[in-house]
């Protein structure tokens, strides 16, 4: 049986107003009985994507967002890096500009959700500022052989106070050891710090030596949306393991040594892989050291060394 017409159009009308006004549609789900039922991250969830629907209207953005940040306990900041998601990718759906500007656009967008992201994990990560200090020094310092090693100030206070360009090469030093990603990050950075019109010029004058020419011609908007979505699922996960008490990031990073040889085994091989077992979890052998492990079999005993999280080499038993 058909609802009623008029009836149908009085639903709509009252959706519609629940998604205009949130504190209407909290009242109404008292009045329907629906929050005694549903559990807090289902309200929440709903909170948040009643942020997201807002947000969209206020700033007139057809795109949708592709990354949650429902993992942001700090409302102000998680309404901040919906903005900024929704903004790069109606960037990606702007046929008004030319390619170039879109994936300019698309570029900064996402580098301030970036900064925003390691800046949150280190700032709930260290709240002593002097461990967070000694931390980003220790997974810096061999950053250009020492050259781009992060140089304390001693007036450091806050997480603000430590360049992004640190922050980033420490976070990626530690937890994407040996990836491309680190470089990605850092070339987004310099498209903020560039500007638009420095970028316009990089592009259409071909300097093929340049670092930002290359990765404007070898990189899409998708690409860069798959760096973003790596980043904030490492940080999700790496929250997620805190409040399990499974990685305590503050105390673990900053008292593991520099070097260390610790005993693994072969889970895996494959013509272009290989997979190691230390440390209660499974470990991908850096491509460089593939060649080492090429007369190993499953099963086999090695010595694995660390610097850091990074397997630096490997020696049969």
């Amino acid at each position: 049986m058909n609802m009623d017409e008029k009836l149908q159009s009085t639903l709509n009308k009252i959706i519609q107003l629940t998604e205009q006004n949130p504190e209407f549609g909290v009242e109404l789900r008292k009045k329907l009985g629906m929050t005694s039922s549903a559990n807090s991250a289902y309200n929440r969830n709903t909170s948040i994507q009643d942020d997201v629907t807002a947000i969209r209207r206020a700033l007139e953005i057809r795109a949708n967002n592709s990354i949650s940040y429902d993992f942001i306990n700090q409302q102000r900041l998680r309404d901040q890096l919906i903005i900024d998601n929704l903004r790069m990718e109606n960037a990606a759906l702007n046929l008004q500009i030319s390619e170039a500007e879109r994936f300019y656009s698309f570029c900064v967008n996402a580098f301030y959700q970036v900064e925003n992201i390691i800046n949150y994990f280190y700032h709930i990560s260290y709240p002593n500022i002097k461990e967070l200090v000694e931390t980003i020094v220790s997974a810096t310092k061999n950053d250009g052989n020492g050259k781009y090693a992060y140089k304390p100030t001693d007036k450091e206070e806050t997480v603000g106070d430590i360049a992004i360009a640190s922050k980033l090469n420490a976070f990626c030093n530690t937890f994407f050891p040996d990836d491309k990603i680190k470089i990605s990050l850092s070339n987004l950075r310099q498209v903020r710090n560039e500007g638009e019109h420095r970028c316009m010029v990089i592009i259409s004058s071909q300097e093929k030596e340049n670092s930002l020419y290359k990765f404007f011609k070898y990189n899409s908007i998708n690409d860069v949306r798959i760096y973003l979505i790596k980043l904030v699922n490492e940080v999700k996960k790496l929250m997620e393991e805190q409040k399990q008490g499974i990685f305590p990031v503050a105390s673990v990073i900053s008292t593991m040594p520099a070097i260390e040889t610790i005993e693994g085994t072969i889970t895996t091989m494959l013509p272009s892989g290989c997979f190691i077992a230390f440390k209660g979890g499974t470990h991908n052998l850096p491509s460089k050291l593939l060649k080492k492990a090429k007369d190993l079999q499953v099963g086999d005993k090695i010595t694995v060394t660390l610097n850091g999280k990074e397997i630096v080499d490997i020696k049969t038993i």
